[in-house]
Formats: structure tokens, C-alpha cells, sequence
């Protein structure tokens, strides 16, 4: 009998008999699947280490209740959940080596490190009073992770460099550091930094063996909030909020490539796995675009909800999740009802 291949057996047997489903190949993107969840979600972070979609919710304003749910990748159940109290954490990463989930406690000041098996808060690290965190990322090879923190109130931007085996923060880079620090991203080979310079719609190149921003140069659009570094091409990919651009640089000459519009309200800015394509979450306009990061060009904007927030990719299968944050009312005022907020989707690309 002749070898059977994958496709003969396929045609043969057919896919539903085999239990699976295929997407053809020119399938456009989709979203899959959207689930209400909880009061104010932020940031996700895809875990190797749990199998889950850990999203942070901040709970109703002035309340409490703020947690870290841990959702089914392809249900989007809820599998577990890490209670926090009014210890909020709003921007996520995981260092899935040591089975560490971080979390940005922007009111309280600090970095809260969570036991991933067990939900506890191992660390709450902290440098000084004040500090306005924002993103945190991290570099699981070195058991560092990089704390951007937005200056305000006469206190300048910093950079926390910490030390996430000794749970302390080894350095707070703030030279160079001025135009109201947001996004970062990590550069391996280089050691190095990129940061989004808010206020002053510019990128500094940062270097951590000098502990300083070492260059600065046009981000090419407006409010300049979040960023992604691709390794292969040397190129920064960066969501300008005010403009609703998407424009890639190149890292070595500090020139833009090219700017893509994507939608009002750029905010959230994330490459997949292999660096094919380019996630934008747009908060103004209620969509991701999906860019293609080779030819620069934007393949499609999908509505996901309200207010798009950030979009995380898992690396397995390629599955993007992005938070759609609801439409709040004004202070003082009771909450509204908005269906198309506090919600979760799946997009397949």
C-alpha cells in the first residue's frame, strides 16, 4: 500500500472524522470569541507555566475588590483566581522560568511579585514614595525585570532596573529620561533599552551598563505611549496615541521606516511570536489592527469592544487576547452600563 500522507488521509477520512478543524490558508482574521469578565481590566500576560491568560482587574472605582483572573486560552473560563484587595496590579509580565507573575501596583508604588502556583504575593518591591509604575517587562535569562515609572508632580521619569531573584530594585535610571517615560522594550543583544517618551513624542535608547538614556530621537507621530522591538530587522514598532499611528524606525539611524494609520487612540502595540505581524489595540476607535510586520502594511482592523487596551500573543498557537476596557462615567457619577466593556477576546490571525 502506498504511504499515506497528511493530506491523502485528510481527503481519505476527512477532518471532521478525524476530530480536528482546519482554518484554510486564506482564511481572513477573526475574532473568536469575546467574554465579559470583571470591573477594569488592564494588562495580560500568556503563562507556559500555568497554561492560562492571566488578566488584571482593578475592580470598580474606589472599591477593594482588585484581582488577577487566570483564563482558559481557548474558553476564556475563568481557571483561577489571585485576590488582591486594594493592592491593584495593572500592568502584567511573566517570568515563566521561575514561575514568577509580575504586576505594577501603580497606586500603591511598588511591584508585586506572585507565586504562579500558588496565587501568593511573594514581594511587594518598592523604591522610594510616589513612584507612578506603569510597564513592566522582563528579562528572564539575567532574573531582571524593567519598571517604567511616568514622572509627575515635579518627580522625574525613572527606569527601575530590578533584581527579581534578591526581590529589590538594583537601579533607577534617571538620566535622559525626560518627556514623561511609558512603554519599554528590551533589547537582548544590545543590553539595551527602548523607551516611549509620552509628553515629548520621542524614543530613548537606554543604555543599562551606563545606567542612562544615551539617545533620543522622533517617534514620527503624536504621544508616543507604547513600544515593541523586532531583533531580526533592528526595528522599533511604536503606537503614537494622539496621531492613531502605528510607525516603525529603524534602531540603528533613529528614521521612520514607515507610519501606518490605525485607528484613533493607538495605545497597545504587540509583535507575535515570529515576528510576522504587528497587534494594535486602538482605544478610540474600539479596534485591533493587525499589521502585516514585513511589508508594513495594515491587513485589517477587527472590533473587539469599547476600548481596546493591550493585546497579548501566545507564542504556542499564535492566539491573540486583547482587554477592552468599558466607558466610565464621569466622577461622582454611578457606573455605566456598557455590554461592550470589561471584556476579553480571542483573535485568530
Amino acid at each position: 500500500m502506498p504511504h499515506l500522507t497528511r493530506r491523502g488521509a485528510l481527503a481519505l477520512f476527512g477532518a471532521a472524522g478525524l476530530g480536528l478543524t482546519f482554518r484554510p490558508a486564506f482564511a481572513a482574521a477573526a475574532v473568536e470569541k469575546t467574554v465579559k469578565l470583571a470591573p477594569g481590566l488592564y494588562e495580560l500576560a500568556v503563562s507556559s507555566t500555568t497554561g492560562l491568560v492571566h488578566v488584571a482587574s482593578a475592580g470598580p472605582r474606589g472599591g477593594k475588590e482588585a484581582k488577577i483572573l487566570g483564563l482558559d486560552p481557548r474558553t476564556l473560563e475563568i481557571k483561577s483566581t489571585i485576590e488582591l484587595g486594594d493592592d491593584a496590579a495593572f500592568g502584567l509580565a511573566v517570568n515563566d522560568r521561575t514561575g514568577t507573575l509580575f504586576g505594577t501596583g501603580t497606586r500603591a508604588g511598588n511591584l508585586l511579585a506572585i507565586d504562579l502556583k500558588t496565587g501568593a504575593v511573594k514581594a511587594r518591591i518598592a523604591e522610594g514614595e510616589g513612584a507612578h509604575l506603569r510597564q513592566v517587562i522582563v528579562d528572564e535569562a539575567h532574573d531582571r525585570a524593567f519598571v517604567s515609572s511616568f514622572g509627575a508632580r515635579d518627580k522625574p521619569s525613572a527606569i527601575w532596573v530590578v533584581d527579581t531573584a534578591g526581590g529589590k530594585v538594583s537601579a533607577v535610571i534617571t538620566e535622559g529620561l525626560e518627556g514623561g517615560i511609558t512603554g519599554l522594550a528590551y533589547d537582548a543583544a544590545g543590553d539595551r533599552l527602548f523607551a516611549t517618551a509620552l509628553t515629548s513624542s520621542e524614543i530613548v535608547e537606554v543604555s543599562l551598563g551606563r545606567r542612562a538614556g544615551i539617545r533620543r530621537f522622533a517617534s514620527g507621530g503624536e504621544g508616543a505611549v507604547n513600544i515593541a522591538f523586532q531583533a531580526g530587522s533592528n526595528r522599533l514598532f511604536v503606537a503614537n496615541q494622539k496621531s492613531g499611528q502605528l510607525t516603525v524606525l529603524d534602531a540603528a539611524s533613529g528614521q521612520v521606516v514607515k507610519a501606518i494609520a490605525t485607528g484613533e487612540g493607538a495605545l497597545g502595540v504587540t509583535l507575535s511570536g515570529d515576528g510576522s505581524l504587528a497587534y494594535v489595540a486602538n482605544r478610540g476607535a474600539g479596534t485591533v489592527s493587525i499589521v502585516d510586520a514585513k511589508a508594513l502594511e495594515l491587513k485589517e482592523s477587527l472590533a473587539t469592544g469599547s476600548h481596546p487596551n493591550t493585546v497579548a500573543v501566545d507564542r504556542r498557537s499564535g492566539l491573540a487576547y486583547v482587554t477592552n476596557k468599558a466607558r466610565s462615567a464621569p466622577r461622582g457619577q454611578p457606573p455605566v452600563e456598557d455590554p461592550n466593556g470589561d471584556t476579553v477576546s480571542i483573535i485568530r490571525a
